[in-house]
């Protein structure tokens, strides 16, 4: 995959979920609800967000737990959609590693991941920006 999170500041240690041994995910993948405290890439608008991967899981490596930060600063794509998003603006999951100014309705189902911490320019655009995860409204 692409386009993984980077940290760049921890507010708590990451927590175990459960994945399948067969999944393979990036350091940095943005994971989402996969069954009882398990975890998966998150692939589409609408997803329930758990967490941004704290280390890469290799498939058929054994493990069947996955270190998943839930809060923290990262640096994350973002889609910008039709203007200039400003700081403080919530996003939620978009697809694949990837954030979109939320919609209502989204809160309720789980898919807001965050707050925009720096302004994101340009119409149509995507690029990368500081978003403060696991802090709400």
């Amino acid at each position: 995959m692409a386009n993984e999170a980077v940290l760049r500041d921890r507010f708590s240690a990451p927590i175990n979920m459960s994945c399948f041994d067969n999944l393979a995910m990036e350091k940095g993948t943005i994971v989402v609800l996969s069954g009882p405290r398990g975890v998966k890439a998150s692939l589409a608008d609408g997803d329930v967000f758990a967490g941004i991967l704290h280390r890469e899981k290799i498939a058929n490596d054994g493990r069947t737990q996955c270190a998943v930060f839930v809060d923290g600063i990262f640096d994350c794509r973002v889609e910008s959609g039709a203007a200039t998003i400003p700081a403080g603006t919530q996003v939620g999951l978009s697809g694949p590693n990837s954030l979109k100014v939320f919609t209502p309705g989204d809160s309720e189902d789980g898919t807001v991941v965050g707050r925009l911490l720096e302004e994101v320019n340009g119409v149509g655009t995507i690029q990368t920006t500081q978003v403060i995860v696991g802090r709400g409204p």
